[in-house]
């Protein structure tokens, strides 16, 4: 519920989260079993929560802070319990299942309202249209993107551990359609170089022909929408602009508050005290995961947040080489860290670790590694 449901209802995953967490702790209370994490994880996961606590006490609306906090860190519980609690290869692979056929059914409906209501009477170009029937076109694109990145793998293995190829490809296609509709660039990006690791580390022909797919939409595609992709790279560009503008202004905003930032509150009245906004959604964030956390917590908490970075990332990679003989496994640790690139690279001109939608999915998808590692040493392959 917390991780399906961030596609069409943030409200209703919150609920799950807040379920998962009550469940959660129930469970550990109650069971005999002896539920394990690695100490290492808790240790940079519970260093970075409280240089978020000591940024919320010494900034100047502790409260706010606090409980914006508060609703991101509960969103780790994901994470946690999807390690935890998911007991074999099999249940996993009928989660998958399950959680690509949703998603399908979500972009069906996404679809089939985009035909009744867009393609009758179209009040702008394709190329600037951006779906957001259940959430924000930056975000939709993002989960589209993470979603994207957990089903190519199995397209590129012989073997059809989920699904028929041609049923995953059915499933795929409602995706891809509304994934190209968000018209999220940094989506597209964050895509792009989880194809490029795929296409690198698994299968060098699937990468020259997504290449070569590429290059032949950039010819035959019409003009407003080759440039609106080629935009990603035009600093004249105004969506650019603006975010080149909001990043000086950060600046002077972490010069100013250099240890521990200005709290987890309202960036746009911070903003406000240094700029006027001048452009759409100006100062509403910093529309950078680096800018935003360096303004919310600091170099220090820059710091914390970046070592568990690098923590997360040299896991995915031991269990990725540590998963080698066991191809199901092996593809979830490739997931997960494509997953982790494609945050990386999305979030250099979004706000997408903050985002509680995308996190939901973001925070799954980095588990499958861990949870790999876990089913790999109770001997649980599905090979």
């Amino acid at each position: 519920m917390a991780v399906f449901s961030s596609q069409f209802s943030i409200a209703t995953s919150s609920i799950g989260i807040g379920g998962l967490i009550i469940l959660t702790v129930f469970k550990l209370f109650i069971s005999n079993k002896n539920y394990v994490l690695q100490k290492n994880l808790i240790y940079f996961f519970g260093a970075f929560i409280i240089i978020q606590i000591i940024s919320s006490l010494v900034c100047g609306n502790p409260a706010e802070s606090f409980d914006n906090i508060f609703r991101r860190i509960s969103i780790y519980i994901i994470f946690f319990a999807s390690i935890l609690f998911i007991k074999s290869s099999a249940d996993l692979k009928k989660l998958l299942i399950l959680y690509i056929c949703f998603t399908a059914l979500i972009s069906t409906v996404e679809i089939i309202r985009f035909s009744l209501e867009y393609i009758p009477h179209p009040t702008k170009p394709i190329s600037e249209y951006r779906l957001e029937y259940y959430g924000y076109p930056a975000t939709n694109g993002e989960i589209k993107m993470s979603i994207l990145l957990l089903i190519i793998p199995f397209f590129l293995l012989k073997k059809n551990y989920l699904m028929n190829k041609f049923l995953l490809a059915l499933c795929t296609l409602p995706l891809l359609i509304t994934f190209y509709l968000t018209n999220a660039r940094n989506a597209v990006m964050g895509l792009f170089t989880g194809i490029l690791i795929y296409g690198l580390i698994k299968n060098r022909w699937f990468l020259a022909v997504v290449l070569v797919l590429i290059l032949l939409f950039l010819v035959a595609a019409p003009l407003p929408v080759k440039e609106r992709v080629l935009s990603i790279a035009d600093l004249n560009h105004p969506s650019n602009h603006s975010r080149i503008v909001m990043w000086e202004t950060g600046v002077k905003i972490i010069k100013d508050n250099l240890l521990f930032g200005v709290g987890d509150v309202d960036i746009n009245k911070v903003y406000r005290m240094y700029k006027t906004p001048e452009f759409h959604g100006e100062g509403s964030h910093m529309h950078s995961n680096i800018f935003q956390i360096l303004v919310n917590f600091g170099v220090i908490g820059f710091i914390f947040w970046l070592a568990l970075m690098i923590y997360l990332f040299t896991m995915q990679i031991k269990t990725y080489i540590k998963t080698r003989k066991f191809e199901f496994l092996n593809i979830l640790a490739l997931i997960s860290i494509t997953s982790m690139a494609a945050l990386q690279v999305s979030g250099l001109t979004e706000w997408n670790f903050g985002d509680a939608e995308y996190a939901a999915v973001f925070w799954f998808n980095l588990a499958l590694a861990f949870s790999a590692y876990r089913l790999s040493t109770k001997g649980d392959t599905l090979s």
